[in-house]
């Protein structure tokens, strides 16, 4: 097979419609990650579950926290996403967005419910990892 006739069938496959993830979970993670708010709204929509988890057992919103990606996190939140659900470590995404310092998804995850008292497998709450981290506008928000 020639190589323009290679390209030319590429070009009509894609062309055709929406290409659609080979793995919506692992893509979704990575959009999350990312804070590319509308693939994750794209992949919502296609059907991909909010709280998938890519193959390290880190949920969506949970990459979306450590991010910062506030937007991310409330369309996952919207869709669905457990607020509390966690990594492997034990990790939930309060504690990623606390430790990292994002306000605005911290406001955000505790207006939803996001347990403040929840530990992780190293016994960390999401206060422990602001105050280890030095961020004491997050440890006034979650002492309130």
């Amino acid at each position: 097979m020639s190589r323009t006739l290679i390209v030319a069938a590429a070009i009509v496959h894609f062309a055709a419609g929406p290409v659609l993830a080979a793995d919506p979970a692992m893509e979704l993670v990575a959009a999350a990650t990312a804070g590319r708010v509308e693939t994750v709204t794209d992949l919502l929509a296609q059907g991909a579950d909010a709280n998938a988890k890519n193959g390290a057992g880190r949920p969506a919103l949970v990459a979306a926290a450590y991010s910062g990606n506030r937007r991310t996190a409330a369309a996952l939140l919207v869709a669905g996403a457990d607020p509390n659900a966690a990594d492997s470590a034990g990790n939930t995404a309060l504690m990623g967005a606390s430790a990292m310092g994002h306000v605005d998804t911290v406001r955000l995850l505790v207006a939803v419910g996001a347990k403040k008292d929840a530990k992780n497998a190293a016994g960390e709450d999401a206060v422990a990892m602001a105050q280890r981290a030095g961020h004491a506008a997050v440890e006034e928000i979650l002492s309130q």
